[in-house]
């Protein structure tokens, strides 16, 4: 039988232990971020919203104080981990967006279909993301990670594809022209969609191709393309239903200028991203 004594020894180093684990985990989760995730955490503290580095020391003190168990701390680490990834992931592709949007609305004249995304946003998407993440990569705590090949190789396809999808023109400059709210939501959310799709079986053929340890799994993969389906669908309306509302020039020809458009797009596209992540956050799939 175990005295006393000896328990509440045992308790304390167990305690003192598990306290060392997670301010490992805690610095790990630091070490990652490059200049993106840095900088996303500087706007959380100052705006005093989401998940922030500042919130995680809190919650470690409860955990010394006794007032959360570990299994809570441990999660909202992981939490913070993961929106924080999801962020400078998120920012990474705004940056590619518009830089394929201008690529291409400079070389091409009207509405950009899909071919024209596919030959100029696709590759300008790839050089682009895979710029910026081993940039971020470059900035962060971790030696030697930045030129990682097989992350080079994620960011690559996933550029080609975020610099096709946000190149392309989802319609909704139609609906504005012919002053039909219906048309501008419908062809965001078919536009949405099939964006979706493609970013969603991308992904997911990417994850099982460049690791070893997981297998492809047609359910998976069509549940993978259909959640994306819907998500950027459901976003694409939204943000065609928006940009209806909120244009000046409803029901008119408007020609505009390069730069005008190049906005215009840049902002649309940039707004599908954001919500798109927020949306996932609700149905608790981010």
């Amino acid at each position: 039988m175990v005295d006393a004594v000896t328990l509440d020894a045992r308790l304390k180093t167990e305690s003192a232990n598990a306290s060392q684990v997670l301010e490992q985990k805690f610095q790990e989760v630091k070490d990652k971020q490059g200049f993106l995730g840095s900088a996303w955490n500087k706007v959380k503290e100052v705006g005093g919203f989401g998940v922030s580095e500042k919130d995680c020391k809190s919650m470690l003190e409860k955990y010394n104080k006794g007032e959360i168990s570990f299994d809570e701390a441990v999660s909202y680490l992981n939490k913070y981990d993961k929106r924080q990834s999801n962020s400078s992931e998120l920012a990474a592709n705004i940056v590619t967006g518009v830089a394929a949007i201008a690529a291409a609305t400079c070389l091409v004249t009207g509405p950009i279909g899909w071919l024209a995304a596919l030959a100029i946003g696709a590759p300008v998407g790839a050089a682009v993301k895979t710029g910026v993440k081993v940039l971020d990569r470059a900035t962060n705590d971790v030696d030697g990670d930045e030129f990682d090949k097989k992350q080079m190789t994620k960011d690559a396809i996933s550029g080609a594809v975020t610099g096709l999808t946000s190149a392309v023109s989802s319609g909704v400059g139609a609906g504005i022209r012919e002053g039909s709210f219906k048309l501008a939501v419908s062809n965001g959310a078919k536009c949405g969609a099939k964006c979706g799709a493609v970013a969603g079986a991308t992904s997911y053929t990417t994850d099982v191709m460049l690791d070893e340890n997981k297998q492809f799994d047609f359910n998976d993969f069509m549940s993978t393309t259909v959640t994306s389906a819907f998500v950027s669908g459901t976003v694409g309306g939204v943000v065609g239903a928006g940009m209806y509302g909120l244009s000046n020039n409803v029901g008119k020809e408007v020609s505009k200028s390069v730069k005008q458009t190049i906005i215009d797009d840049s902002t649309s596209s940039s707004s599908r991203k954001i919500l798109g992540l927020e949306e996932r956050y609700a149905l608790s799939i981010a």
